[in-house]
């Protein structure tokens, strides 16, 4: 199947990985295949990309840089808040993680907090794996 016919459609896959370095964080290597559309902005580009090109069958190890992963970090999308103004904020500590509630869609992002004091509580809306290279184990089982 051509690489063009592929966008849109839903593959089968088994994956691993994460940051470059370190313990893979994103783990769906066992158990029933994760169905992914591919070619749409759904999945970090360079998963995409070697998702469009691999073979059902096929096993592949990919280092991808944050470019086409998720990108660099951005300095603006760390945010300071009143403990007060956030839900459940006296609560939060350093290194927490939590969800937010993104205003474009509704749904939760996580975020972490990276600085806390008595009053204020600093969070870093950025995906996790922001300005990092990572590195990913597929396994192509279908395309559908």
């Amino acid at each position: 199947m051509e690489r063009e016919e592929r966008i849109g459609r839903v593959v089968k896959a088994l994956y691993k990985g994460g940051p470059t370095g370190e313990e893979p964080l994103d783990d769906h290597s066992a158990g029933e295949p994760e169905e992914l559309v591919v070619g749409v902005g759904q999945l970090p580009r360079g998963i995409d990309e070697a998702l469009l090109d691999m073979e059902a069958g096929e096993e592949r190890t990919i280092i991808i840089p944050c470019e086409k992963g998720f990108g660099p970090h951005d300095p603006q999308g760390v945010q300071t808040y009143p403990r007060a103004a956030i839900e459940g904020g006296e609560k939060l500590q350093l290194g927490d993680v939590f969800p937010w509630t993104n205003p474009a869609s509704g749904q939760p992002i996580p975020v972490r907090v990276v600085k806390a004091d008595d009053q204020l509580v600093t969070i870093d809306f950025n995906h996790p794996f922001a300005g990092k290279e990572l590195t990913y184990w597929l396994r192509l089982v279908s395309v559908g």
